[in-house]
């Protein structure tokens, strides 16, 4: 049984609103739940490796002062071949399963790392999987290897607590652009992109469309290069306040229109949203300008009967372009196909 000291918890992590609300309750409450010594969350980024160890006893502290060490020897942990440590599963894991004990104390990571520290057994998990960010909690014990009970009470904690952070990050992300959106006259427009983790890039408004139809011609998306999108992930790695919160962080980017200063903010999932505000006229639009000039043309051979290949043709662009057009037509017309795409084009066009 998972016990009243595992719903209260549970229920305490549920309510939190901030990262290190969830962190001070982990390391003051799992060790009690599961039997632990202590308790400690590690911060990693991909860009610097370990970068915080958050915790309030003397091992928290002995680990804080040996971070480059860690990165450095991370490779010869006695487990690193074994386990995909960016990608662990859903559920924690023991050391004891892997190695015994002994083999544990006696490997090299573990005499440098934790030298007369080290433990008997370690449990652990993944709290944040992202690709920007990611953290983890292991939870160590000086004597014996942990019980089936407290493994079965940290795997429920450890699903709770990635449902209240996956929650979290969306709310952070959410009131920060809501916040930028809000924070402008009423005489600009905000051109807002999203660029995917490749380092494709898509306009997601009218405002943007308007900018790249002379940025990209006839392309419906732009491509950083492989060095730009390596470069880019370097200049968002200090936008994370923590694992879940990140900020806007000043970037210069060329979308195809030359160096432009954009407000960016990174997301876990490696999808960043860009936003430039902009000059524009006052009034209301009309229902048909949230699709570009080439989507309208697109969308009205297609209300023709035309298909992708033939409207390509007839506009002299190639079929993916079209495609590209029309996967943005979706999303800005909130529809998932493209007979429900003509449908709400020709009501809008009718000024239904």
């Amino acid at each position: 049984m998972l016990g009243k000291s595992y719903f209260d918890l549970a229920q305490s992590i549920y309510r939190a609103t901030k990262f290190e609300d969830v962190v001070d309750l982990l390391v003051a409450k799992l060790p009690h739940l599961i039997g632990a010594d202590e308790v400690v969350i590690m911060d990693s980024s991909p860009v610097h490796g370990m970068r915080t160890i958050m915790g309030h006893g003397a091992f928290a502290e002995h680990l804080a002062s040996r971070v480059d060490l860690i990165n450095k020897l991370s490779s010869s942990h006695p487990i690193y071949k074994q386990v995909d440590f960016s990608s662990p599963g859903d559920l924690g894991f023991a050391m004891s399963d892997y190695v015994s004990p002994a083999e544990y104390r006696d490997s090299i990571f573990v005499k440098e790392v934790f030298g007369e520290m080290a433990m008997n057994d370690v449990l652990f998990g993944m709290l944040v999987q992202g690709k920007r960010r990611s953290a983890y909690v292991n939870c160590y014990l000086s004597t014996r290897t942990f019980a089936f009970q407290a493994r079965e009470r940290f795997d429920a904690i450890l699903l709770t607590v990635r449902g209240v952070l996956d929650r979290m990050e969306a709310h952070n992300v959410e009131q920060a652009v809501r916040q930028r959106l809000l924070g402008g006259n009423d005489n600009s427009h905000m051109a807002v992109f999203s660029v995917m983790p490749g380092g494709e890039i898509w306009a997601l408004n009218h405002a943007a469309d308007s900018l790249t139809e002379g940025w990209w011609k006839e392309e419906a998306t732009f491509q950083l290069t492989q060095q730009r999108v390596v470069q880019f992930g370097k200049e968002l790695d200090d936008s994370f306040e923590n694992p879940v919160t990140a900020r806007w962080t000043d970037v210069v980017m060329d979308l195809g229109g030359g160096d432009i200063h954009f407000a960016a903010l990174p997301k876990l999932s490696g999808e960043t949203i860009l936003m430039l505000r902009t000059g524009g006229d006052e009034g209301s639009e009309e229902a048909l300008s949230i699709l570009t000039r080439r989507q309208r043309e697109i969308m009205d051979w297609i209300a023709e009967g035309k298909t992708s290949a033939e409207a390509a043709i007839i506009l002299g662009i190639s079929p993916r372009t079209v495609e590209k057009h029309l996967e943005a037509v979706f999303q800005r017309l909130g529809v998932e196909n493209r007979i429900a795409a003509m449908r709400r084009y020709l009501d809008l066009k009718r000024g239904l």
